[in-house]
C-alpha cells in the first residue's frame, strides 16, 4: 500500500511538471529579452514576433527603436534581403543621426548587396547598394564599417562594368554598330579600372572598323596594346593593323 501512495504521488509530480509552462512575458522588456533569446537559437521568425510584441505594448521610445532595428537584423540573419533592406532604410529614416547609423548604413548595404543578381539580369540593385555603400565612406569616413565599404564599391563597379560589357557585345554580336560604340564608350567612362578593359578595347575597335571608322579604330586597338601588352587581345590587335593598316 505505501509502495502504492508512493508511486501516485511521484506520478502526480511528473505530471505538474510536464504541464507546467514558461511564465508569460507582461513587459516589452521582457518580450524584448525573449526576442534576443530566440535570436541567439536562430530562431529568427519567433525573435521578430518578440520584437514586435515589444513595440506593440510601448514603454520607452528607446526600447522601440531597439527592437526596429533588432526586426531588421532578424530579417538580415534570416537571409530576408529584402525585408532586412527594407527595415534598415525605414529605420534611417525615421531615426536619422543616431549612434547606429553607420552599422545600419552598412547592413542596407549588404542588403542590397546580397541581392545582386548575374550580369544577364537586372542590376537595380547592385546599384542600390553601389550608391548606399558611397554614402556610407562619405557621410561616415572614420567608422569602422567603412573600411569595409571601399571593397564593396570595387565590387559593384565591377560587376556593373560586367554587365555594360555583356550589353555591348550582344549589340556587337548583332552587328548594332551604334548602340555596341554608346555601351562600350560609356563602360570606359563610367568604370575605367573594370578587370575586362582590354576586351572593351577590343571589341570597340573591332566596331569602329566595322561600322566605318579606320581612325577610331586604330587610336582604340593602340591603346589596348599600349595599355595591356600581355593581353592575348592585344596580339589580335597587332594582327588587326598589320593587316589592314
Amino acid at each position: 500500500m505505501k509502495f502504492i501512495i508512493a508511486f501516485l504521488s511521484v506520478a502526480c509530480l511528473l505530471t505538474a511538471c510536464s504541464t507546467a509552462t514558461v511564465p508569460e512575458a507582461k513587459t516589452a522588456e521582457e518580450y524584448f529579452n525573449r526576442g534576443e533569446l530566440a535570436f541567439a537559437n536562430e530562431d529568427y521568425q519567433d525573435a521578430i514576433k518578440s520584437y514586435e510584441k515589444a513595440m506593440e505594448i510601448y514603454e520607452t521610445a528607446a526600447l522601440n527603436r531597439r527592437a526596429e532595428l533588432r526586426i531588421a537584423d532578424a530579417h538580415f540573419a534570416n537571409k530576408d534581403y529584402v525585408e532586412a533592406a527594407a527595415g534598415y532604410e525605414d529605420f534611417l529614416k525615421r531615426h536619422p543621426g543616431t549612434p547606429q547609423s553607420a552599422r545600419v548604413l552598412f547592413q542596407l548595404g549588404e542588403s542590397y548587396f546580397n541581392q545582386i543578381l548575374a550580369i544577364d539580369r537586372d542590376q537595380t540593385a547592385t546599384r542600390n547598394a553601389l550608391v548606399t555603400f558611397e554614402s556610407l565612406i562619405k557621410i561616415y569616413p572614420d567608422a569602422p564599417e567603412s573600411r569595409i565599404a571601399p571593397e564593396r564599391v570595387r565590387a559593384c563597379k565591377n560587376h556593373l562594368a560586367a554587365n555594360e560589357l555583356y550589353v555591348g557585345l550582344f549589340y556587337y554580336k548583332f552587328e548594332k554598330h551604334k548602340a555596341a560604340i554608346g555601351r562600350l564608350t560609356e563602360m570606359l567612362d563610367k568604370y575605367p579600372e573594370c578587370p575586362d578593359k582590354d576586351q572593351v578595347y577590343y571589341y570597340l575597335g573591332r566596331t569602329f572598323l566595322d561600322s566605318g571608322h579606320p581612325n577610331l579604330a586604330v587610336a582604340t586597338f593602340e591603346n589596348l596594346i599600349a595599355d595591356f601588352p600581355r593581353s592575348p587581345l592585344a596580339a589580335e590587335a597587332k594582327t588587326i593593323l598589320r593587316e589592314e593598316f
